[in-house]
């Protein structure tokens, strides 16, 4: 009786996530597979489709666009990850020693919640070289102006200030979290042996966050790889190629010139990136 009864709910249960499972395979393992085909094939709509086996993966390593693009996106993984990081732990000391914790947290948090495409227009208007109201306020106090999108040494600064601003406040949540679950008996036992508020965020802190902040490095990385809206939305990979990121030379390829298997390839090199540092992930917080 309670094995037909278990088998019974388990077919409810199946019958409950099958819509999920059906998108699920519809919109994403579907499509998954079908590029990783489609990277062995020279496919464009305009030309029809045919096999060429790994060339579009062997072009990729003589491809020097490609390789700006890679380099970019390092570039910006290294400046976007640390800042993340730090900025996110800022806001979460700063919130929870604040009279209006809650309304700061809403404050802080609500960037995450709004479109890439309100962002870029803000940040547009708030960064633009001619009439932007940051340099506005730069002249106003005796300061030259900054080329924030149209100088090649400043663009992608100014993209990772973005992403900063729009990502703090979501991963402060998390260190929140983090810092509530500490056992205040560390904080008292460091104050009896006279412990300075650095020395306590230093060494109680910090390692007990490590398991967080790790996670949050790892999620980081995948999302700078996967990252299109804002360098579309902002600079359009420029200026010249100072932002070209994979990201977006990967929609170039595919909808601009039409050269859908190669672009194909890049996402599948992608793909394996992002599973590497997925693995990493999975291990590191496993271990913890």
């Amino acid at each position: 009786m309670k094995s037909r009864t278990k088998n019974k709910n388990n077919i409810m249960v199946f019958l409950f996530l099958l819509p999920s499972l059906a998108l699920l395979a519809v919109f994403v393992l579907w499509p998954m597979i079908y590029s990783i085909v489609l990277s062995f094939y020279d496919w464009s709509p305009l030309k029809g489709m045919s096999f060429l086996g790994l060339d579009n993966y062997k072009e990729l390593f003589t491809d020097k666009l490609w390789w700006k693009s890679i380099f970019n996106t390092l570039y910006y993984v290294v400046l976007n990850v640390p800042l993340i990081i730090c900025a996110s732990l800022a806001l979460a000391s700063l919130v929870l020693h604040t009279r209006f914790s809650k309304l700061f947290r809403g404050i802080f948090f609500l960037p995450t919640m709004l479109s890439l495409v309100a962002t870029g227009i803000v940040w547009n208007y708030l960064l633009s070289t001619n009439n932007g109201a940051v340099n506005g306020l730069l002249n106003a106090i005796g300061l030259p102006s900054v080329k924030w999108f149209t100088s090649g040494k400043v663009a992608m600064i100014s993209i990772v200030i973005v992403t900063v601003w729009r990502w703090a406040g979501y991963y402060m949540v998390m260190i929140i979290a983090g810092m509530l679950n500490v056992s205040t008996q560390y904080y008292e036992a460091a104050s009896l042996e006279g412990a300075t508020s650095w020395q306590k965020f230093r060494y109680i802190t910090l390692p007990e966050l490590k398991t967080i902040l790790i996670f949050i490095a790892l999620m980081s990385i995948i999302g700078s790889f996967q990252e299109f809206d804002l360098f579309y939305m902002i600079t359009s990979g420029g200026p010249g190629t100072a932002t070209y990121v994979t990201g977006y030379y990967m929609y170039q390829q595919a909808f601009s010139s039409m050269n859908m298997g190669y672009s194909s390839a890049m996402a599948v090199f992608l793909f394996v990136v992002i599973l590497f540092f997925t693995i990493i992930q999975n291990k590191v917080t496993s271990d913890e």
